[in-house]
C-alpha cells in the first residue's frame, strides 16, 4: 500500500503544471492582499451545501479559501489560481506530514492535493471561473506534402494554437477544402487542452481520408481554430470558431480571415 501511495505521489509531482516552477503569484504582497479582499465567509474546499460535505477540507482549507477568492477576484487567470492552489496544498502536506517522518501519509496527501487540483483545472473549473472569456488565436502555419501509401501525395498543415483567454480551454483544428467541405479534425477524438497564454502546435491533413489528397484538395484550403465553450453543459461540447486561416495549396501562404 505504501509503495502504491508513493508511486502515485511521484506521478502527481511529474504531472504538475510548469507554472509551479515559477513560484506563487500570491507571494507578491500586493496581489495577495487584493485576492484576499475578495474572500467570503463560506469559502471552503467543497463550497456550499452538498459539495461541502462531499469534498472534505482536510489540511487544505486555507488553500481552498485562497483559491475561491482568487477565482472571484478575477485578478489572476484560472491557470495561475490553480497552480497556486496546488502549491499551497503541497505546502500543507509538507507542514502536516513531513516526507521524512511520515512518508505514507505525505504520499497520500500529495495524491489528494493533485486530485483536488485536477478537479478545478478542468472544463468544470473553467465553467466556474467568473468573467471567463473564450478566445484563441493562430500563430505560425506550416505545410508539408509527402507520399503516403501507394505514392498518393498527402498534405499536412500544422498551426500554432494559442489560448488567448483567461481560463483553461480545449481546442480543435479543422481542415476544409476550397469548397468548404470538411476533410479532417485534429487532434481527433480528444482535444488539445491549453492553459491561459499557452501555445501548442496542432496538425491536420488529408492522410486520414481515403478520398482526399494533396492533388484534389483544391487550390486553397481553410484552417479553423475551434474551442469548446465551457459555459455550456453540453456533454459533447459547444464548439466556437475563434480564428481562421485561408491558405494557398501551391505555396502554403496563409491569410487570417475573421472567424466570426
Amino acid at each position: 500500500m505504501l509503495r502504491t501511495l508513493m508511486t502515485l505521489a511521484l506521478a502527481a509531482s511529474l504531472l504538475a503544471p510548469a507554472a509551479l516552477a515559477k513560484g506563487r503569484a500570491r507571494d507578491n504582497a500586493v496581489v495577495s492582499a487584493s485576492v484576499m479582499g475578495s474572500r467570503e465567509p463560506l469559502d471552503a474546499c467543497g463550497g456550499r451545501d452538498l459539495l461541502d460535505a462531499v469534498v472534505p477540507d482536510g489540511p487544505f482549507l486555507e488553500a481552498c479559501k485562497f483559491h475561491d477568492a482568487c477565482y472571484r477576484s478575477g485578478l489572476l487567470d484560472q491557470g495561475v489560481c490553480d497552480a497556486d492552489f496546488l502549491h499551497d496544498m503541497r505546502e500543507a502536506c509538507d507542514a502536516n506530514w513531513p516526507k521524512a517522518a511520515a512518508p505514507g501519509k505525505h504520499g497520500a496527501c500529495e495524491v489528494a492535493a493533485y486530485t483536488y487540483f485536477r478537479a478545478v483545472n478542468s472544463r468544470f473549473g473553467s465553467m466556474l471561473y467568473p468573467r471567463g472569456v473564450t478566445e484563441g488565436q493562430f500563430g505560425a502555419v506550416t505545410q508539408t506534402v509527402s507520399a503516403g501509401l501507394g505514392g498518393t501525395p498527402h498534405l499536412e498543415a500544422c498551426a500554432e494554437a494559442r489560448n488567448a483567454s483567461n481560463r483553461k480551454l480545449r481546442f480543435f483544428l479543422t481542415l476544409h477544402d476550397e469548397r468548404g467541405k470538411w476533410i479532417a479534425t485534429a487532434p481527433g477524438l480528444s482535444a488539445q487542452s491549453l492553459q491561459p497564454g499557452e501555445t501548442k502546435t496542432i496538425c491536420a491533413g488529408t492522410s486520414v481520408s481515403f478520398f482526399r489528397s494533396a492533388e484534389n484538395i483544391g487550390e486553397a484550403y481553410a484552417l479553423t481554430l475551434k474551442v469548446d465553450d465551457p459555459s455550456t453543459l453540453n456533454p459533447f461540447g459547444d464548439l466556437l470558431d475563434v480564428d481562421r486561416m485561408d491558405c494557398e495549396t501551391a505555396s502554403g501562404r496563409c491569410q487570417r480571415i475573421a472567424a466570426r
